[in-house]
């Protein structure tokens, strides 16, 4: 699960594991209409500036993209699509498996900490 701010998140839901908490992110909100992610881990310091390490990706849409996809269909599942109101989220079907793989991705119920 990726917030904003963790230390507020955790304290809101003491039950999700902090193991399942990924952020803080720096600026603005996920788009639900898809957006590409990376998450990154702090690297060594070179010249004084921290690098960071890519662990992950993903590259996400809402269903409604045929056109940004080969075939013109998107794969995405549409019912996790936040701006129709059904109440579902995007979730790993297997939490260590490739970020970047739609097919590892379902729609869940959106509660935090998901499955």
């Amino acid at each position: 699960m990726v917030v904003k701010n963790p230390t507020a998140f955790s304290s809101r839901y003491p039950s999700v594991s902090s193991l399942k908490i990924f952020g803080p992110y720096d600026s603005g909100k996920l788009d639900n209409g898809g957006e590409k992610l990376d998450l990154s881990i702090p690297g060594d310091e070179v010249d004084g500036e921290r690098q960071y390490i890519r662990i992950d990706r993903v590259d996400y849409s809402d269903g409604a993209h045929s056109d940004d996809f080969p075939g013109s269909v998107d794969p995405w599942p549409s019912e996790a699509d936040g701006s129709n109101g059904n109440g579902s989220a995007l979730g790993r079907k297997v939490t260590s498996d490739y970020g970047n793989d739609v097919a590892n991705w379902q729609a869940i119920a959106d509660s935090p900490g998901g499955p």
